[in-house]
């Protein structure tokens, strides 16, 4: 290595690289199309012109316009069957008044409606100044209650008479 390649090697080590690479730098000179497309410009068929860290100048294709982006809003560069790549967006954006802007939806506010008609106030309903009337409510008919008990005494009572049975045949081993 000479002294030219050491002092070049000490310039580059001097200078910051990018970490990543702009998606730009895969474009070059081809034509490519912003999606979503700026709102208010001409054709959206663009050209890459020079760049800086912070913003990129696009020409139009037809027109010849030129405007700077910041780098910010670019998104990923992808092919398309054609010869034209899309270039994402990372936002909709508008130009205004020769600059790029994020585009903002408005909200138009409506002005209230006159009324012609005093409003109607509603009251309550007047309250009763005596308890309400209760109504008892039965789940079962007398007659699934009856059948029940007797089922249930019947149960209780196969219980005991087999218990007295097993009691008397013990009793009986002795």
């Amino acid at each position: 290595m000479g002294p030219s390649s050491c002092a070049a090697l000490a310039t580059l080590g001097a200078m910051s690289a990018p970490l990543v690479p702009s998606p730009l730098d895969f474009v070059g000179r081809r034509k490519f199309a912003f999606y979503p497309p700026i709102a208010h410009p001409d054709p959206n068929e663009w050209m890459l012109g020079t760049g800086s860290r912070s913003e990129v100048q696009v020409v139009n294709a037809h027109t010849g316009r030129e405007i700077w982006i910041s780098r910010q809003y670019i998104g990923a560069v992808s092919e398309t069957g054609s010869s034209l790549l899309i270039v994402g967006l990372t936002k909709a954006l508008t130009f205004r008044e020769g600059t790029v802007e994020p585009r903002v939806k408005g909200v138009i506010e409506m002005p209230p409606v006159p009324r012609s008609q005093p409003e109607k106030v509603f009251s309550a309903a007047p309250r009763n100044s005596h308890p309400a009337s209760v109504t008892a409510i039965r789940l079962e008919s007398r007659s699934d209650s009856a059948l029940n008990k007797a089922m249930i005494l019947t149960f209780i009572g196969a219980i005991v008479l087999a218990l007295l049975f097993a009691l008397v045949a013990g009793v009986m081993r002795f």
